[in-house]
């Protein structure tokens, strides 16, 4: 209800109101003519460019774009006509009043605005008046008060008009015309009943409205409402069985049509797209702690997610009872849900509700993936939102596939999801463990074999080619798990990379033992024969370890701990198999290699500069220096030990280059030093996860690998002597530069000095070289000679107690 008073209605202007009236009519005449030539620039695509997923897709966007611009004219023409109506209707509201309070004034009232009253004089009321001057004040009062409602109301409907067209800041002015929604609705029930036929038409009527207004909230939200969580889930089956999957390629024929694959696929996709619209949240939440959480307008309320769960936990029937060739009996509501999951922007709420509720079923059940095999309709496919040419194109089967591709996209919804339920024993992490994490990243098999139609046919297929399949799942899994700890550091970031490192080290099949069997039920193999992380997860988490490369630092040295509700908090050994592990792998290898070289380089620099000990003279720094070799090696010496275990495994040949040529060495360290001690050290005064892994990591190795014209990154450095030879190499290079470079060495031979500085090392000819050698066997042995002994040893012994750990 308006509040608008007598002043208010005294003091209106309706310049204000014409403007904005003569704005939105220019954005209506706008409109119409984008619309016109639209339509014209568009009209003759389908006969241009007829066939193809391109052209089908161009088309598509073509009438998404006359659509949404056909729905935004009538709401700016109707916002100009309601701006413009306001104004004239209430400057002539304000001349009634204003012409009411001039007549009471000029016979002699006293009108007070502000109060609203009207008030006789006293002669007025005199002679036997009062009854006649009593019905004249009330008579103005009543015409006074009845202008002001008049205004009030006008003020409702001007009010209602605008909040009825302005754009959603979600789907601006949307794109859903009236009746769309219950069109939807009444084709969508049609095919929910498997024994009606569609026509191609009613198809393709289904398939532009979702497609075209899945974004529109009001649409979204009525359709699902009117669907409702099971009908939604029936639909995607049935609309499945529309098409048989054979395999081989899927050419047009009798029992094949790519026009029919295209539309399930397009239906699907607009239905995930439907459903993650009506379920962003949009609402507030209140209370004092914000328990309180109010939906949106169009927003599905948690009731109907609910259900949902309910419904993806029940089998269903799906397909024609009649026609056995596309029925199926007893498929889950999550397999129907799966497909829907790849399109959309999910909210990080609903996803991770949804998400976490279908890991606990599966855990739930005890039979691990193979829960969602026993019902395999005969070459039926259930999701075709990803292709199907492709035999090895996951056919919906494991609903871990759509769950995975939308998690990888969404770090918070993971991240809730994975701390979502906690566990707590004697030799968990302090924060408990996370069961969901544990499931998925050491006991759930992942077998991509699994997800294909059932059928004699895709039997043979898969004995003939089951080789070539990849689990997509699985690398869209690493890559949740990247943006769930290193998109938003935080306790739950940290409190996953603990349980990672934490469940990888006492999972059964970590010690050696078959998955699904009590540790001591087996036999123990040898660490180059386990793997304690899946070979397929390495390289995300060596990029999740690589930016916690502090942590990790912290973490495996002798004297320095974790920094409690700081960094990391993980067991000493346990680190160590991880990071051995994660070395038998030559990408994350190189990966976790280059944040430590880089993290011991800026923590040289920060000891050198006089940053971290003002105080210290160089023999202090030189001290300080000996606990960052010691922590260097002892992270390259785990690495290099699993590479050497895989080196063993892969007979890997060795890369006697790398050891052969102390110049390509110096290269590689000495640009590292120089740009560390340089200009990134000048932004970054103390080496940071984030700045590490981000601006040194993946920007100044980079470039110094590349200057330097030596391969260190492929399988050939991974044969034993090359891996120890080029890590100690390594270790006493990045040691021997960061004291080059810091300026703190005495008595240098004048070619290695320029204009008072030490040369760059990228400038050094072979004099150079030969001065440098002369000099560490000379002046520098005190200083140069005892880091670089150090951080050789320190290599050294870090290779032989990764040894000693991994038995």
């Amino acid at each position: 209800m308006s509040g608008l008073t007598l002043p208010d209605l005294l003091e209106f202007d309706a310049g204000p109101w014409h403007s904005a009236a003569d704005g939105w009519s220019r954005v209506a005449r706008g409109l119409d003519t984008a619309a016109d030539q639209l339509i014209t620039g568009t009209r003759d695509l389908g006969a241009v460019w007829p066939d193809g997923t391109g052209s089908t897709a161009a088309q598509q966007k073509a009438a998404t774009l006359r659509a949404e611009l056909d729905n935004t004219y009538p709401p700016a023409k109707r916002l100009a006509d309601a701006f413009d109506q306001h104004a004239y209707a209430m400057k002539g509201l304000r001349s009634q009043a204003e012409g009411i309070v001039a007549s009471a004034r000029a016979a002699g009232y006293t009108v007070d605005t502000t109060a609203g009253t009207i008030t006789a004089p006293a002669s007025a009321y005199l002679g036997g008046n009062l009854d006649r001057t009593g019905r004249e004040t009330g008579a103005l009062l009543n015409d006074l008060r009845s202008v002001v409602e008049y205004a009030r109301a006008q003020d409702d409907a001007t009010a209602a008009t605008i909040n009825g067209n302005v754009p959603s800041p979600q789907t601006g002015f949307g794109a859903s015309p009236p009746g769309a929604t219950a069109r939807a609705g009444e084709l969508a029930r049609k095919l929910m009943d498997p024994t009606y036929q569609p026509t191609p038409a009613e198809l393709d009527e289904l398939r532009k409205l979702v497609t075209l207004y899945g974004r529109d909230r009001i649409f979204a939200y009525d359709l699902l409402t009117a669907l409702g969580p099971r009908g939604l889930l029936q639909l995607s089956g049935t609309l499945a069985t529309y098409q048989l999957d054979h395999p081989g390629v899927d050419a047009d024929d009798v029992l094949f049509s790519n026009d029919t694959a295209a539309m399930v696929r397009d239906l699907q996709n607009g239905l995930g797209l439907t459903l993650a619209t009506a379920t962003q949240e949009t609402g507030t939440t209140t209370g004092l702690r914000g328990e309180t959480y109010l939906p949106g307008d169009h927003e599905l309320p948690s009731q109907w997610t609910t259900d949902l769960m309910a419904a993806g936990r029940s089998p269903m029937d799906i397909g024609d009872p009649a026609s056995p060739a596309r029925y199926a009996e007893d498929v889950y509501g999550y397999q129907l849900l799966s497909p829907l999951l790849h399109n959309g922007d999910f909210d990080a709420g609903f996803l991770s509700s949804i998400g976490g509720d279908m890991v606990d079923f599966e855990m739930a059940q005890g039979e691990n993936s193979a829960l969602w095999t026993g019902a395999r309709g005969e070459n039926l496919r259930l999701d075709w939102t990803q292709g199907h040419d492709d035999n090895t194109v996951p056919a919906g089967i494991d609903p871990m596939n759509g769950l995975m591709d939308a998690l990888s996209r969404n770090g918070d919804a993971t991240r809730d999801l994975l701390t979502g339920t906690t566990e707590f024993t004697a030799d968990g992490p302090a924060g408990g463990r996370l069961p969901r994490l544990d499931y998925l990243l050491t006991d759930r098999n992942w077998d991509a074999t699994a997800d294909v139609p059932g059928g004699p046919g895709w039997t043979t297929e898969l004995m003939q080619h089951g080789g070539d399949y990849h689990n997509g799942a699985l690398d869209d899994f690493g890559t949740a798990l990247e943006h769930a700890t290193t998109d938003q550091p935080g306790p739950q970031a940290r409190h996953i990379v603990e349980s990672i490192i934490h469940e990888s080290n006492v999972d059964e099949q970590a010690m050696g033992y078959p998955n699904g069997t009590p540790p001591g039920h087996g036999t123990t193999g040898d660490f180059a024969k386990t793997d304690v992380i899946n070979p397929q997860l390495r390289q995300p988490l060596a990029n999740v370890t690589s930016a916690y490369i502090f942590d990790v630092n912290l973490n495996i040295a002798d004297s320095h701990g974790a920094i409690p509700g700081q960094t990391l908090d993980v067991d000493r050994n346990h680190l160590v198999r991880y990071l051995a592990d994660l070395g038998k792998d030559p990408g994350a290898h190189d990966t976790i290699a280059k944040a430590e070289a880089a993290y011991a380089t800026g923590s040289y620099d920060s000891i050198l500069s006089g940053r971290q000990n003002p105080h210290d003279d160089i023999n202090g720094h030189l001290r300080a220096m000996e606990n960052v070799s010691h922590n260097y090696g002892s992270v390259l010496g785990a690495l290099d030990h699993g590479a050497a275990q895989a080196g063993h495994t892969t007979s890997a040949a060795q890369d006697a280059a790398y050891n052969q040529h102390v110049e390509d060495r110096y290269k590689v360290a000495g640009r590292l030093v120089d740009e560390v001690m340089g200009k990134v050290t000048a932004r970054i005064p103390v080496p940071v996860v984030g700045d590490l892994a981000g601006e040194y990591v993946t920007d100044l190795m980079a470039q110094a690998e590349e200057q330097a014209k030596v391969d260190n990154h492929g399988l050939a450095t991974y044969e034993v002597g090359a891996a120890l030879g080029a890590g100690r190499s390594t270790a006493v290079s990045l040691s021997e530069q960061a004291l080059y470079s810091s300026g703190r060495l005495e008595d240098l031979p004048s070619t290695l000095v320029e204009n008072g500085d030490p040369k760059p090392v990228s400038g050094w000819n072979e004099a150079d070289y030969q001065a440098w050698q002369q000099y560490k066997a000379g002046h520098g042995q005190s200083t140069v000679g005892n880091a670089a002994a150090n951080a050789g040893d320190s290599y050294q012994n870090g290779y032989e107690w990764a040894g000693d750990v991994l038995g």
